[in-house]
């Protein structure tokens, strides 16, 4: 791909309107969708011809990059031995093997895996395990889970009543009861310093969590769950040093079990295998999904400590939980063959290394009085848009807007962003997350 690639000119996109999408049900009617017919490596392609960089890894899960070939022979193969059996009455081998490779990349302790369909049935899962595990313990009264103003842990009912993201949950708010939240812990807006920042913030912000958990009740409180560099809800923020040591010492102190949710930045995203990892801090539970199929089937997975394991090990009955779909053949066999790939090639690595790199280039944009803050680890980097630099007023302009205008400019630099919205206050604010594979193509990050 030559360097003029960004700037050539573009066919004339011609989107199609959401009420014409075969027998589609879209998230938007009134929108008009551009659609994809291929990719490769870092590249897609639209309907009309035209080329993006691919610069937020399909919906960050594309982790190995579009179209390879090693991934789609291990879904033909297996498709063509065993598709499917029920996991709740037989064992499959797919899934052995993929949940022993899971625990290659796993820290130390973590040796079972739970395996479901997205990011959103993991936390779901976490949270039943985490409520099983205190009843087995005779702990009977702890149920509610904590988490933080300002996160994202999916759409499912308990997933949404974790999330800290008012413009995607309050609607749906009456189907269930809302479970309490600690301050966000995101340096640039946070809540306790205002942004003076080290590792005081860090613990400032993790003592809140104690301060919950006492107003809670401990005796009510079964988990924390947390994600160590944040997603849709705040693009790419995570906490000063001192927070996660602080946060463990807590959760140890009050019998409550720490979960990471590690959806977007697990196997690697971050230049580690799991972002926790940053802190050197060993969580209870992990839960994961995006990346570890990159993006070739739905996969999610929940994986507990020994220490919670152990306990399951212990009941007749087991894991009170479950769905058609855990512990699939078939996308086992596909998550086995990304875990590989991203062995082979040294990935983790290469997301440490030039993750350095992009944060760098990423860097240069603070240079615009509308960029109020650039952040993130590894091939996981936001960029915060204000109004004044100064006071940190989120823009002027709607957040809808904004994102669309945003969108639309990277099309027309062939250029796929991920803008977002609404996290300042529920209602305000837009920022845009970049999740690469990597940056062979950095001419057209500098083009966007």
């Amino acid at each position: 791909m030559t360097d003029d690639s960004a700037t050539r000119d573009r066919r004339p996109r011609n989107p199609t309107s959401g009420t014409e999408l075969g027998g589609m049900f879209p998230r938007v009617f009134a929108k008009e969708y551009v659609t994809i017919v291929r990719g490769e490596g870092h590249t897609v392609w639209d309907a009309d011809g035209n080329d993006y960089l691919d610069a937020i890894s399909g919906n960050q899960n594309v982790a190995i990059g579009h179209g390879v070939s090693e991934v789609a022979q291990a879904a033909k193969d297996q498709i063509e031995t065993l598709e499917y059996t029920s996991s709740m009455l037989f064992a499959n081998e797919p899934a052995q093997d993929f949940t022993a490779k899971i625990a290659d990349f796993t820290p130390d302790g973590f040796e079972h895996t739970w395996l479901v369909s997205s990011g959103s049935e993991a936390n779901e899962s976490a949270v039943k395990m985490a409520r099983q595990y205190h009843v087995a313990r005779g702990n009977e009264r702890k149920y509610k889970v904590l988490s933080r103003r300002r996160s994202y842990h999916g759409n499912t009912g308990i997933a949404m009543a974790l999330s800290g993201f008012p413009a995607r949950k309050s609607m749906m708010e009456p189907l269930y009861e809302d479970f309490p939240k600690a301050p966000s812990a995101a340096p640039y807006r946070c809540e306790l310093c205002g942004g003076e920042g080290g590792r005081d913030c860090g613990v400032r912000c993790a003592d809140a969590v104690e301060r919950l958990i006492q107003d809670e009740g401990p005796e009510n409180v079964a988990a924390f769950i947390a994600e160590p560099v944040t997603g849709a809800a705040n693009a790419a923020a995570s906490p000063h040093d001192g927070y996660f040591e602080r946060i463990r010492e807590i959760c140890d102190e009050y019998d409550v079990l720490f979960i990471v949710d590690e959806v977007m930045t697990g196997f690697g995203r971050t230049g580690e295998n799991f972002a926790i990892e940053h802190w050197d801090v060993t969580p209870d539970i992990i839960t994961s999904a995006k990346g570890m199929s990159g993006g070739y089937s739905p996969i999610g997975a929940t994986m507990p400590h020994r220490r919670v394991s152990e306990v399951f090990e212990e009941l007749e009955d087991g894991f009170m939980h479950g769905h058609t779909y855990c512990f699939n053949p078939t996308s086992a066999a596909i998550g086995l063959a990304v875990l590989e790939y991203i062995e082979e090639h040294d990935l983790v690595a290469n997301a440490r290394e030039v993750g350095t790199y992009l944060g760098e280039r990423c860097g240069e944009f603070d240079e615009y009085d509308f960029v109020g803050d650039v952040r993130g680890k590894g091939l996981m980097r936001g960029l915060e848009f204000v109004a004044d630099r100064e006071t940190k007023e989120p823009l002027a302009q709607t957040g809808s807007e904004f994102q669309s205008a945003l969108f639309e400019a990277g099309l027309d630099n062939g250029i796929m962003t991920y803008p977002s919205g609404s996290h300042v206050d529920g209602t305000r604010g837009v920022d845009l997350l970049h999740a690469l594979k990597d940056v062979e193509s950095d001419h057209r990050i500098s083009a966007g």
